[in-house]
């Protein structure tokens, strides 16, 4: 009997305790949602135009996880502007000899394997390179997309690359394709990537971070990283994107909330 009540006062003790950690972990939550992170609400599709192959998840996963979250993968893109060929890992010798479409081919396994982590379905993928052919950054195609999208669906988040607040000149210019459009009235949502150094220095009214909040989440985003450091020479994979951008690579992956950080002058 002593020891069938021991047995009893233990499991009431354990789920007294689990009960305490669940509501630790909801206050948590709930804290962050306090601050602002996830609060704001994306419209009915978003679109994300990064630069290159890996801007999507170095800037954006955490938002991406969100967005899907509140629009479901069958309303959210991702629409990639430059093939990436340019990326100075290129300059190796062991790439002397490939065209510009077999990098592009290179970096593009990355970046799909990696939105199939973020949860991105691949129907919803756009690759700009692909539809136009000429060698460039394809801002003329970008402008014409982002159109397209406003007009067929109306309710849209367009999410760019920050038209100021950015050491990288491709990407100011990409943020300035979208900005033209939502200043002469023609998209009415939009909101820009901020990378962590610029982040800390703009206005908190003017800015929405968007961050994981479960394991889950966590290792949509881990797993998506990984993909861009993943080296096997038998399937062509030789980890171009952490190798190109490492640090930005390490900074992330260094915050245990993955901080996503959109800017917005119409907040």
């Amino acid at each position: 009997m002593i020891k069938k009540n021991k047995l009893i006062y233990g499991i009431v003790f354990l789920l007294i305790v689990l009960g305490l950690m669940d509501t630790v972990v909801k206050k948590s939550t709930k804290e962050d949602l306090i601050k602002g992170e996830n609060q704001r609400s994306f419209k009915e599709h978003v679109v994300f135009y990064p630069q290159h192959q890996d801007d999507e998840v170095l800037w954006g996963g955490s938002a991406i996880v969100e967005a899907i979250k509140q629009c479901g993968k069958d309303n959210v893109y991702v629409v990639l502007v430059s093939d990436g060929s340019g990326v100075n890992v290129f300059n190796n010798h062991k790439y002397k000899d490939l065209t510009r479409k077999e990098k592009e081919a290179l970096r593009n396994v990355e970046f799909k394997a990696a939105l199939k982590h973020l949860g991105i379905k691949e129907k919803n993928i756009i690759i700009l390179a692909d539809i136009d052919n000429h060698e460039g950054t394809h801002f003329d195609l970008m402008e014409k997309v982002a159109l397209n999208f406003e007009k067929k669906f109306v309710s849209v988040t367009h999410v760019s690359h920050c038209y100021k607040l950015d050491n990288h000149p491709m990407h100011r210019q990409n943020g300035k394709v979208i900005h033209k459009l939502y200043e002469e009235g023609k998209l009415k949502d939009v909101m820009y990537f901020l990378k962590p150094k610029y982040a800390e220095k703009v206005d908190p009214n003017k800015k929405t971070t968007y961050v994981v909040i479960n394991d889950k989440e966590y290792n949509k985003i881990k797993n998506a990283c990984k993909e861009y450091q993943l080296k096997n020479n038998k399937d062509h994979r030789y980890g171009i994107g952490y190798t190109s951008a490492h640090s930005y690579f390490d900074e992330l992956l260094l915050n245990p909330k993955l901080t996503s950080t959109l800017y917005e002058e119409n907040k």
